[in-house]
Order: structure tokens, then C-alpha cells, then sequence
């Protein structure tokens, strides 16, 4: 009895040193998202080779077993378990500021992905063999005829099949629309996103017995698209992210970052192989926004914006001494932006020089050095006594 309570103890042990390690890279500082190193990039090339990876492994576990032994339930359980093994923690080359964050929203990628595969294997579950009777699950391997002689499974599935790829295209409209402008606080995009997805739910392609990605042994073209897709849909979200990072590492901010590159690039997923070339050219146009409005920025913050009046004075770098301690240590130094006038105008009154240019230090000691004259004391007291009246 001792043996297994020692035992749980341990587990719990492991289990509570996993949420404190995750809890500290959660409270990690990072208050801004260093794009200018290039460590902070090595988690985008991370979570792609584990889609990859999870492709892979689903198109093996298929291969490597004999077809009366696969299982859709291992196939999805081997892919989960690499999937979540290879993003357990973010690769880390140097200290990039925002690693965390980023990966934090790029990390649901993988579980998008299985998402994927799990939905496109239930499509083909409620599917029978019409061999006999000709009365499977809804659509079998044989076309049943209505009343009138029309084959109801190739004219159904011909509907279907024409619905399917109206919706694709919408989904592609959409996910472009979106790389146009990646910081768009617009959500049209996901809702048309959303409202095609629910409608291939409803209306899902024409299924086929015995296949699906998690317990069909594909061909080698078959299965050289399956990695192809799921390289080009590691490659899109990762780009949306990375265009539209989130600003703080909160779930609020994640949620949105997920939720918009997930709509834009869930159609590749889902789109026929014919459609795969646009995911390139997807990628391209984001990187090509996010870089006009980058420049933009820069070209902004060089001078200050027209809504900056006179009151809105930036007091950066050392900033203006005191006339008591012109060679001293004590600044007013870093105190950003002054947005209050009265505020600034005494910020500009303490720290303009004396009218004869005198300036003098205070050293440690606190003594103040010799060969000052009674009106020069003067005159800086008046001056302090000045400051402390405005801001009063």
C-alpha cells in the first residue's frame, strides 16, 4: 500500500513541476515581441516539421500494418501522442523576446491538423459495402436507382461534389481577404470562414467505404499530397501568425490570433489538390502586407503623428538636468511623453539654463564647491522655488 501511494506521490510530484514550468513561461516577461531576432523564428520552423511529422506518421501507421489490423483509433492516437511530444516545449536559441507568446499561438496548429484528420475519417464511418442488397450506410461503393431510373448516388454525389468546391472557393476568397490584411480587426472573413465550414458539415462530399486518413493504406501519389497539404497548411498559419501576433501573452489575445489564422488557412486542408498552388502565392501576399505596413510604421514614428499637439512633447533619451545639478547623476531622464500642459510647462521652466549660463554640481559629499557668489545662490534658489510653485 505504501508502494503505490509512493507511487501517486511521485506522479503528482511530475504533474505539479509540468504546471509550474508552464506556469513560468506563461508569467514570462515579454512585453514586446523582438521580430528582429532570429531565434524568435526557430518555433514557426518547430511546429511545422511536427505537422509534417504527424502526416507522416499517419500515412506509416497505415502502411506498416497489415490491412485487417489497421486501426483508425491508433492511427490518431500514435499522431497525437508524436504531435504534442514534438511541441511540448518552444526550441530557444539565444533570448528572443516574444518566443513564448508566439508559440503559444502557434502551437493549436497541431491540434487543428489532427482536428482535420479525425473529421475527414468520420465523412467515410457511416458507409457500408453495397454488395448485395444494394442498401448500405447512404452512398455506398454502387449507385442506387430512384423510381425513375435516375442513379441517385452519381447524381447526388455529382451535386455534392459541385457544392463542395463552391464552398472550397469561398473559403479561399476568404482566407485571402485576410492575408491582405493580416491586422485587420475586421472579422467578416472568419465568420464567411465559419459559415463555410458549417456548411460542409452539413453538406459533406460524397463518401466511400473502407478509406479515410487514419485506416487507409494510400497510394504513394496519395500519400506524397497528403505531406504536401499538410506542409502548405504549417506554412500559412504559421505566416498568419507571425503577421498578427498577439500583443500580450493573455488567452484573450491568443484566442483571436488562433481563431483568424485558422479560418484563413483551414481551406487547404480541405480544398482540392488542383487548389494547392494558391497557398504559395497566400503566403506572399501576407509577408508583403505585413512588410507595407512595417514600413509604413517606421516611416511614422520617425516624426510625430498629426493628432500630437503641443502638449504632447516627447522627453526621451537623458533629458534635462536641473540647473542645481547640471554635471550630476540626478535627471529628469526618462519620463516618456508629457500629456498634461501643466506638466510640460514645468518640465520646460526647470530645465531652461540660468540667464548668465551658470551651472554648478552637488558631489557626493553634498558640499557644495566654492567660488559661487550670493547672487548666483540666489538665483537658483528662485529658480527651484519657481518649480515647486507650478507644481503645486
Amino acid at each position: 500500500m505504501s508502494i503505490r501511494l509512493t507511487n501517486a506521490g511521485m506522479r503528482l510530484e511530475t504533474l505539479r513541476s509540468f504546471s509550474d514550468q508552464l506556469h513560468e513561461d506563461v508569467m514570462e516577461d515579454e512585453k514586446a515581441i523582438d521580430f528582429g531576432s532570429v531565434g524568435l523564428y526557430l518555433a514557426g520552423l518547430q511546429v511545422c516539421f511536427a505537422i509534417v511529422c504527424c502526416s507522416c506518421a499517419s500515412v506509416l501507421c497505415c502502411w506498416l500494418m497489415p490491412p485487417a489490423a489497421i486501426s483508425a483509433v491508433r492511427t490518431l492516437a500514435i499522431t497525437t501522442t508524436l504531435g504534442l511530444i514534438l511541441v511540448r516545449k518552444p526550441l530557444r536559441v539565444g533570448h528572443a523576446r516574444g518566443v513564448v507568446t508566439v508559440f503559444n499561438a502557434l502551437r493549436p496548429a497541431i491540434v487543428i491538423y489532427v482536428l482535420a484528420l479525425v473529421l475527414e475519417q468520420l465523412v467515410h464511418t457511416c458507409v457500408g459495402l453495397d454488395d448485395d442488397d444494394g442498401g448500405g450506410g447512404g452512398g455506398g461503393s454502387r449507385a442506387v436507382a430512384d423510381r425513375d431510373g435516375t442513379p441517385r448516388g452519381e447524381y447526388r454525389g455529382t451535386v455534392r461534389r459541385a457544392l463542395f468546391h463552391l464552398i472550397s472557393a469561398c473559403l479561399i476568397v476568404s482566407g485571402f481577404v485576410r492575408a491582405k490584411n493580416p491586422r485587420s480587426e475586421s472579422d467578416l472573413p472568419f465568420l464567411v470562414s465559419l459559415v463555410c465550414l458549417l456548411a460542409i458539415a452539413i453538406l459533406p462530399p460524397s463518401a466511400m467505404a473502407r478509406t479515410g486518413p487514419l485506416c487507409e493504406p494510400t497510394t504513394l501519389l496519395g500519400a506524397g499530397e497528403r505531406v504536401v497539404r499538410a506542409t502548405l497548411f504549417a506554412a500559412v498559419y504559421v505566416v498568419l501568425v507571425y503577421a498578427a501576433a498577439p500583443s500580450r501573452n493573455q488567452s484573450n489575445e491568443l484566442f483571436i490570433c488562433v481563431a483568424r489564422a485558422t479560418a484563413a488557412s483551414v481551406w487547404v486542408l480541405s480544398a482540392s489538390s488542383w487548389a494547392l498552388p494558391l497557398a504559395p502565392l497566400q503566403v506572399a501576399v501576407a509577408l508583403f502586407a505585413r512588410l507595407h505596413d512595417s514600413s509604413d510604421a517606421m516611416g511614422v514614428s520617425e516624426v510625430l503623428p498629426p493628432q500630437y499637439g503641443a502638449e504632447h512633447v516627447p522627453l526621451t533619451g537623458r533629458g534635462a538636468m536641473t540647473p542645481i545639478d547640471g554635471n550630476s547623476d540626478v535627471e529628469l531622464g526618462d519620463i516618456g511623453v508629457v500629456t498634461d500642459p501643466e506638466a510640460l510647462k514645468l518640465a520646460l521652466v526647470c530645465s531652461r539654463p540660468l540667464t548668465n549660463g551658470l551651472s554648478f554640481s552637488i558631489p557626493a559629499s553634498r558640499h557644495v564647491q566654492g567660488g559661487l557668489s550670493n547672487a548666483a545662490v540666489a538665483a537658483v534658489l528662485a529658480r527651484e522655488q519657481a518649480c515647486v510653485g507650478l507644481s503645486m
